[in-house]
């Protein structure tokens, strides 16, 4: 029987415990969907990478939620160079192979730098189901890539959301074709988290991650959100 490796990698932090744990497997080819689908879903973590070296010295990457292979992660991307560099020894510049393209991660003592995308956001109408689901104070509704964005008015109206996720799930079934939805709720940051530029919290039930710890895919679209008014 054959044998493999598997490492779990806790993304965005410098604590052990936190940030945002994603599980990276190195493989000489990749599994068929079905293995690596199974794989994801008994490991629980909002992302499973799997990750196959190429003849040019770079690398392809796929990732899987527990429900569903994804187009783009950015937490399980910088778990998976962490892994390359610490654990296998190789240097960077990693240049990973994706189906949004190519992602390339350096590393140096402050950390690790992704060059993510760089998704444009595009209004959507503030209709009856973002209002009962995301209350009254809903400042601005977006779309960009496969998420949905809405802004809220307030960093503490962000932090004491409770999500009611029938509504949640319903309103992304509502929207999710051809392609699995997410959705986002940020706002400035003001108040208890003035010293930061911005908050945010993300749901993606339809993937089987109901509140994702921090979502490095989500903020390829807010961090030019917000980039514009800061």
């Amino acid at each position: 029987m054959s044998t493999y490796k598997l490492f779990q990698i806790d993304a965005f932090t410098d604590k052990l415990f936190s940030g945002n744990p994603a599980a990276v497997m190195v493989l000489d080819r990749f599994f068929s969907d079905k293995v690596m689908q199974n794989i994801a879903q008994e490991n629980n973590l909002a992302e499973t990478a799997f990750v196959v070296p190429r003849n040019d010295s770079a690398f392809d990457l796929r990732w899987f939620t527990p429900k569903a292979e994804i187009e783009f992660c950015g937490h399980a991307t910088i778990a998976s160079a962490h892994v390359i560099i610490q654990e296998l020894g190789h240097v960077d510049p990693l240049i990973f192979h994706t189906q949004i393209g190519p992602l390339k991660v350096t590393h140096s003592k402050f950390g690790y730098t992704l060059s993510a995308p760089h998704y444009t956001s595009q209004p959507i109408p503030i209709n009856d189901k973002l209002l009962t689901i995301f209350g009254p104070n809903i400042v601005g509704a977006y779309t960009a890539a496969n998420n949905t964005y809405i802004e809220l008015s307030s960093s503490a109206e962000v932090e004491q959301f409770l999500p009611n996720f029938p509504l949640i799930t319903d309103y992304l079934l509502s929207i999710s074709k051809p392609t699995l939805q997410g959705i986002s709720i940020m706002a400035i940051g003001d108040g208890d988290y003035h010293e930061y530029d911005f908050i945010s919290r993300h749901f993606a039930p339809l993937h089987g991650v109901p509140e994702d710890p921090v979502t490095g895919s989500a903020h390829a679209a807010m961090g030019p959100f917000f980039a514009k008014r800061l």
